[in-house]
């Protein structure tokens, strides 16, 4: 199954991919399915508003009960095809599968990119890596979807971008042991952690942050592949294309900390919610930072992953 979130009339709506080529509006099915069924229609829309609300966030907090509704809501489309709400995908506008996040944790799990940066800084990879997964919090609300221009910030003289896969809940766990841990996650997405190279490396040194080097933009998409399609992403192939060119093309192989290693750590004596962000940090060489590259205004920047897809975005002044 594959989740997403698309724009109509100028609201955004929670939606699954169905037959690769069509949209399904959850809100709008569950509310015609009731109907079909006999269900009055205040109890219908007050119903499906609580379960399979238009926002991305609310489907994930409704857990098991909103999963078993979305199979139902897809069922009754295969065979009300005359009566249910469906568009075609390529007549709508795609937005980030969750617009807001309840929160977002930034990881840095891949050994080569760790080793890479550690040569540009002339020191060693920190012992303390190995031991713990160590994360930085950004801005849950500044997600932008596949096809989405990203604005250039004024501040900026040169603009980076992170290949990383999110992990995404949508349960709630605290002191979550790590083999319990992929029990929270409804699946994968990808994560484009747009960056200012020459303020992050700044932030870095005042030992907090990075803050205002992130928080400005972030890739989100195209959609979330739940689990029962994608159980793992260990071995998927991912490559990063700029403006057509490839700069990168690899596999996802050496992560020192898996999602079940960050989401128990972040667990301890603290809850993991529905709607959290998990990501993976930047996949070993698929960032300009470590082929000594960076993006200009203009520059369009597509990232793909294997059994995900691939989500593009352009960045502009």
């Amino acid at each position: 199954m594959k989740l997403l979130s698309y724009l109509r009339d100028g609201r955004v709506r929670s939606a699954v991919l169905f037959e690769d080529n069509y949209v399904v509006d959850l809100n709008d099915n569950c509310y015609a399915m009731l109907i079909d069924k006999g269900e009055d229609e205040q109890f219908a829309e007050r119903f499906c508003n609580a379960v399979l609300p238009p926002d991305m966030l609310g489907v994930l907090q409704s857990g098991d009960e909103g999963l078993r509704l979305i199979n139902d809501v897809i069922d009754w489309v295969r065979s009300h095809r005359d009566i249910a709400v469906v568009r075609r995908a390529s007549d709508v506008r795609w937005k980030a599968p969750l617009t807001r996040a309840n929160m977002l944790r930034d990881f840095l799990a891949f050994r080569g990119h760790v080793e890479a940066s550690s040569r540009r800084m002339g020191i060693k990879v920190p012992e303390e890596w190995f031991k713990v997964p160590t994360y930085y919090k950004g801005d849950p609300a500044i997600f932008y979807g596949h096809m989405e221009d990203v604005p250039w910030p004024s501040y900026a003289k040169t603009l980076d971008f992170e290949l990383e896969v999110a992990a995404i809940t949508y349960k709630k766990g605290k002191d979550v042991s790590k083999d319990r841990a992929y029990d929270l996650v409804i699946g994968y997405t990808i994560f484009n952690d747009f960056s200012v190279r020459e303020l992050e490396a700044v932030e870095l040194r005042l030992l907090l942050g990075p803050g205002k080097s992130k928080d400005f933009a972030n890739g989100l998409g195209p959609w979330i592949v739940t689990r029962d399609e994608l159980p793992d992403i260990k071995g998927l192939r991912v490559y990063a294309r700029i403006n057509g060119e490839i700069w990168c093309d690899t596999k996802i192989e050496d992560m020192q900390w898996d999602f079940g290693d960050m989401i128990s750590y972040v667990s301890m004596s603290e809850y993991v919610r529905p709607g959290d962000v998990f990501g993976s940090g930047t996949v070993s060489g698929c960032t300009g930072l470590d082929i000594g590259r960076s993006l200009r205004p203009g520059d369009t920047v597509e990232l793909y992953v294997e059994r995900i897809g691939t989500l593009i975005n352009r960045v502009v002044r």
